[in-house]
């Protein structure tokens, strides 16, 4: 014990002095790899003994949590390198007669896109510090982009004690064999593994135990709960270890808990589907979870394409919000006699000395700390203040130069030159899309910055084509609730505006007399009424969505008279609060999306029972387009690059916009037809074609210019 302990401080003075002096470790598969080591002296340099290296960099107990783990999966992970072996791992797999095969892959990145690997993090004696994970704000590393990082294993499961990891020779052998198209396969996040394939022109059927598990078991907040490690710990009863998960895939030899961490994810995927396929069956929920299969490969070649990006034009307007900025300050001082607030306690601290005290009592608060909130919405509310409208812009000004300024450059692939987001497929609980990485649902738009979208372009020989639906969530709104006057309005044709009827019946007057103002102001009505939400929420959001100034008792009066008008809708509304009270569950019609009381801490809201069902059938209408348009643009020169809640765009080669254009059109209508069964759909769907994304939004405009 005496020695050991001796030869684990010489290690370690070794290591200290050998790191003082420049030389780097880093973890390569089954190695620990030095560099600068050559310049050592001989006896420092002999100390640096590679296996006790291994053990003192933590390395051995990241391997032998993954070895212990598969262990207790009764699996033996087999790395097949060679054709020979890949033939005979396929037999094997064929004997087992499985209906599905398990299916993951890890990847590395590609020589021209690789960046040497974080060193090992050493302190000042020696001692090896704690690894930082990899950065979350950051864009997406190279290693998991199919543009960018290629297939590095390739795990394959289908029962028994085996699971096989193919590699190198073996992966190409398999990629080209015939056996791979007749396989049904199941993975988990089957969009990561669908885009590398797509990449490499595999198309193959895979299941998704992630969209499976949050059908099944909810999303959570952001789609957490959905990750392996929450899926199989609620099914399993299981956790996988995922310290390998960042490891170097690209080592010439792999560590032995290497293979065995990518063994257990494909053997794990393979043993949560009966589960939760069972599952999602009794419960009525297996066409929610189709419709988000379904629409993986869509998802994933949308992510591979990106979106054409015109920094020249980027640059203008990054300019012009700089200007705007430094005007915004100007103001701001000339008024005020001082300098402008730019931080949020700065905000906080000039609202205590310029506000009234009244006002400051009932101002709300951030629900962590309890600080004043300094929300737009909420400064919106005190524009009387000299100063604030100056405040409020330079609040926007420095969000938009943060968000989308110089930062958005950095997430412009080296590989392809445009930018590339992860699109998280129904995430949300009423399965709606998020994104990241940077989050293109979140780009200024028409309500902050419309010019915006004329960054956004096409590649040469290619236009654009959008298509969105026109009040997609008020007609489902009508739908689902069966309200006779608002159905009725989109049964007329023409279609009448439920916005000028709102505000018609706001100022007690003839649709025809309806201001443009006033439907503007009917807008956050109506969709705050399909929402449930509440008096001052609606005068928040009336005036941070739409610049309409409300009071909370106008906005109630507002409430009244919208349910008034659509008391067929507020009586949905209450009533299908109380069956979700009753049944525990709120569950979007069709699908069988589902949101249960005891994902929810046993409280499911009002505003949810309103729009979860509204959402969720919209969001699954948006899915079903997906699918359908994916399939009908294969065959020609034509890539969807985005999706929103309710709008498609399409990146098209000249030649063929034209008549994408039509199969965009028709496929939405059509994709709005069969979700909602007997709902009138003329005047639902419009597409156009525009040199940017900008034009494709305002086509009368591009067309007026020419």
């Amino acid at each position: 014990m005496a020695d050991l302990l001796q030869i684990w401080r010489g290690l370690r003075r070794a290591v200290r002095e050998a790191t003082a002096l420049g030389v780097e470790f880093r973890i390569r598969g089954a190695k620990v790899e030095t560099t600068g080591v050559e310049e050592l002296p001989d006896q420092l340099r002999a100390a640096l003994d590679p296996e006790l290296l291994w053990a003192y960099s933590g390395a051995d107990e990241d391997n032998e949590e993954a070895i212990c783990f598969l262990e207790e999966l009764g699996v033996e992970a087999v790395l097949v390198v060679d054709v020979v072996a890949a033939e005979a791992a396929i037999v094997e797999l064929e004997e087992q007669n499985s209906s599905v095969v398990g299916l993951d892959i890890e990847t590395s990145p590609k020589p021209q896109f690789a960046t040497p690997r974080p060193a090992i993090r050493i302190n000042k004696d020696g001692s090896i510090s704690k690894q930082k994970g990899p950065d979350k704000k950051a864009p997406r590393p190279a290693g998991i982009d199919p543009n960018r990082a290629d297939i590095a294993t390739l795990q394959l499961y289908s029962g028994g004690s085996k699971c096989f990891v193919f590699r190198g020779a073996a992966i190409d052998w398999l990629l080209a064999s015939p056996w791979l198209a007749k396989q049904t396969f199941v993975a988990h996040n089957a969009a990561f593994e669908t885009g590398f394939l797509q990449h490499r022109g595999i198309h193959v059927n895979i299941g998704c135990t992630l969209q499976a598990g949050g059908v099944a078991i909810g999303v959570g907040f952001g789609g957490e709960k959905r990750s392996l490690e929450s899926v199989s710990g609620h099914v399993l009863g299981i956790i996988p270890p995922k310290a390998l998960q960042f490891s170097d895939w690209s080592a010439p030899e792999l560590s032995p808990g290497q293979l065995a961490y990518a063994a257990s994810d494909a053997v794990l995927a393979y043993r949560l589907w009966p589960t939760l396929r069972t599952t999602l069956i009794e419960h009525g929920r297996s066409r929610a979870y189709r419709l988000q299969r379904d629409a993986v490969p869509a998802v994933a070649a949308m992510d591979r394409r990106g979106l054409g990006f015109n920094p020249a034009e980027h640059a203008r307007q990054v300019d012009e919000w700089s200007r705007k900025l430094v005007d915004a300050r100007r103001s701001f001082a000339d008024i005020a006699g001082d300098s402008p607030p730019v931080s949020d306690n700065d905000v906080r601290a000039w609202l205590q000395r310029v506000a009234p005290k009244d006002v400051l009592e009932d101002w709300p608060r951030t629900q962590k700390d309890q600080l004043l909130s300094v929300q737009g919405k909420h400064l919106k509310r005190v524009l009387d203040i000299p100063g604030m409208p100056q405040v409020i812009e330079i609040l926007h000004l420095q969000q938009l130069l943060s968000n989308f300024g110089p930062k958005l450059i950095s997430f412009v692939n080296p590989a392809t030159g445009r930018i590339h987001c992860a699109y998280n497929l129904a995430a949300t609980k009423a399965g709606r899309f998020s994104a990241s990485k940077p989050n293109l649902q979140q780009l200024p738009g028409d309500k902050t910055n419309s010019e915006f979208r004329r960054c956004i372009v096409p590649a040469k020989g290619y236009l654009f084509v959008g298509c969105d639906w026109n009040q997609v969530e008020m007609r489902g709104a009508a739908w689902i609730s069966k309200c006779p006057v608002m159905s009725a309005i989109y049964l007329a044709d023409p279609v009448r505006d439920l916005h000028t009827e709102t505000a018609a019946a706001i100022a007690h007057i003839p649709p025809d007399m309806v201001t443009k103002t006033q439907r503007q102001a009917a807008k956050p009505v109506n969709f705050g009424s399909i929402y449930g939400v509440g008096a001052i929420t609606l005068a928040e959001n009336a005036f941070d969505d739409y610049g309409i100034l409300m009071t909370e008792a106008e906005a109630q009066r507002a409430l009244d008279s919208f349910f008034a008008t659509f008391r067929g809708f507020n009586e949905w509304r209450w009533q299908h609060w109380r069956e979700c009270k009753a049944t525990g569950r709120v569950v979007v019609p069709g699908s069988g999306r589902t949101v249960e009381a005891a994902w929810e801490r046993g409280n499911l809201r009002f505003a949810q029972c309103c729009n979860i069902p509204i959402q969720g059938i919209c969001a699954d209408a948006m899915l079903l387009a997906l699918r359908m348009l994916y399939e009908r643009l294969r065959c020609l020169d034509a890539f969807i690059v985005i999706c929103l809640h309710d709008e498609l765009l399409v990146e098209a080669g000249e030649a063929h916009a034209e008549r994408v254009h039509a199969i965009l059109q028709e496929t939405m209508i059509e994709a709005f037809a069969l979700t909602f069964p007997g709902a009138p759909y003329h005047s639902v769907a419009e597409a156009a074609i525009g040199a940017d994304w900008y034009a494709v939004k305002h086509p009368q405009e591009a067309n007026s210019a020419q």
